[in-house]
């Protein structure tokens, strides 16, 4: 039996998450009530991609909206658009890819950006997750929803005071500047107002321009496109928010859209959902005959959430946060079977790319290492001995010796000699050790001589 997990219900809707209220729809419009069950899991850990919604079937799993039509079209054979012309079914990849994109960022806006609506929604996620996962998830989301809806408005809007919402009195202190200070934040307030209205009535517009008088967006059969749809509206129109601008534009403006809602919510989304009942396992009700009764989906029990489950999310969050992705989120179906030879060669391709840049980074770490060591040596802040006694024992060496000779020259004579002993064995393999030395001794003899008849000479030039 196929399961499909979501997040769970709230709003008195089945889900919380417009993915999955598309994926329910779409499930209950093209499965028999037998072939699958309902799982609001709320846990994204149970999917190896770590998202919901996400289908199971058996050792199989299929994250997402599209990977689930996918899936269930080569699965079963058909689909739900196979009734759909080329040019409608590539008109509602388009449009429902523009649901998705700009619908799923005005619900980002509303239900997450909104601060006094966001402190609703905390409470909602406290009834579907334990603890301590109802106070981590509901800040990853509202930072998810924050990077999603990067561009769509000024950030500042997410925090903006409402028009209608009165200052706190002020101090005596505050008094005379709060005029001015009030205009400007009722001014700001009214005009990032007034940009969340315009970009919702643009995409409501665009929507209920496309349905046109049809009971479906294809006539009077539904599509892709209708699951889509009902799945973002519907959070829209159900969702009772304190700051509840976008359900106050369908209601007022866009009245047709309500009508559509209304009218396909209980034949895709069933009626309306206890919250308390789906959690606890009690609204599983199924006839012998396989009708689903109680709301009209085939919810299943809830699979409880360990300790172990929480603590490798909250890990997996924190390494994701400083920049270590511990699995993959590629969507794709995962199964043994699915692995095919292409993908093995991909995947040790990159494991030998992986081994080249690690060995490429620690040559480059090891050149960078020998050439400050060759620039300190170079500029005499690191010295190399040669000789088998240090400087130490040469200078003390010199300083022992025979009075009368000038000490600088005396030093010279005494580094030479310790140069040369310094070859060590290298003299006694090549045999050179004698006559380097009598050389050494002749040559120094020489220059004594030299020095003394040079300092006779000079001296008998100043006495004349």
């Amino acid at each position: 039996m196929l399961e499909l997990h979501i997040w769970g219900p709230s709003f008195t809707l089945p889900s919380i998450s417009p993915q999955s209220l598309s994926a329910i729809a779409y499930l209950k419009l093209t499965q028999p009530p037998t072939a699958w069950t309902l799982i609001p899991s709320s846990n994204p850990l149970l999917s190896p991609s770590r998202e919901l919604p996400a289908l199971r079937d058996g050792t199989i799993w299929v994250p997402g909206f599209r990977g689930i039509i996918e899936y269930l079209r080569h699965k079963n054979g058909r689909a739900l658009d196979d009734v759909l012309g080329r040019e409608e079914r590539a008109d509602a990849l388009a449009f429902g890819t523009y649901i998705e994109s700009v619908g799923g960022r005005l619900l980002d806006l509303s239900m997450y950006l909104t601060d006094e609506n966001f402190d609703v929604l905390r409470g909602a996620f406290a009834k579907l997750l334990p603890v301590p996962a109802r106070y981590y998830v509901p800040g990853v989301l509202r930072r998810e929803a924050r990077r999603r809806s990067d561009g769509l408005i000024p950030a500042s809007s997410v925090s903006a005071t409402d028009p209608t919402t009165p200052l706190p009195l002020p101090s005596a202190m505050t008094a005379a500047a709060l005029p001015a200070t009030r205009e400007k934040i009722l001014a700001k307030a009214t005009a990032e107002r007034i940009k969340q209205t315009a970009i919702a009535a643009n995409f409501l517009q665009a929507i209920q321009t496309r349905l046109g008088k049809g009971e479906y967006f294809f006539g009077d059969k539904p599509s892709s496109l209708d699951c889509l749809a009902v799945g973002y509206l519907s959070l829209g129109l159900y969702a009772e928010l304190p700051n509840g601008w976008l359900r106050e534009e369908m209601l007022t403006q866009h009245g047709q859209l309500c009508t559509y809602v209304n009218g396909v919510r209980g034949h895709m989304l069933g009626d309306g959902v206890d919250v308390v009942a789906v959690m606890s396992g009690q609204a599983t009700v199924t006839t012998s005959s396989g009708q689903v009764v109680d709301g009209g989906l085939p919810w299943g029990i809830v699979e409880p959430q360990y300790v172990p489950q929480v603590t490798r999310f909250l890990l997996n969050r924190a390494m994701e946060m400083v920049g270590i992705t511990s699995t993959g989120r590629d969507g794709s179906v995962r199964g043994e079977e699915e692995q095919t030879q292409e993908k093995k060669e991909h995947e040790k391709g990159m494991k030998s790319l992986q081994r080249w840049e690690t060995a490429k980074n620690m040559a480059v770490v090891v050149g960078c290492i020998g050439t400050f060591i060759g620039y300190c040596v170079w500029n005499g802040l690191i010295t190399m001995e040669l000789g088998g006694r240090g400087k130490d024992k040469v200078a003390g060496g010199v300083t022992g010796g025979i009075g009368g000779r000038d000490d600088d020259g005396e030093k010279d004579a005494e580094n030479e000699m310790e140069l040369l002993e310094g070859f060590g064995s290298a003299e006694a393999i090549l045999g050179l050790g004698d006559e380097v030395n009598k050389a050494f001794v002749r040559g120094v003899n020489e220059e004594e001589r030299e020095g003394k008849g040079g300092f006779n000479q000079k001296s008998s030039e100043s006495l004349a």
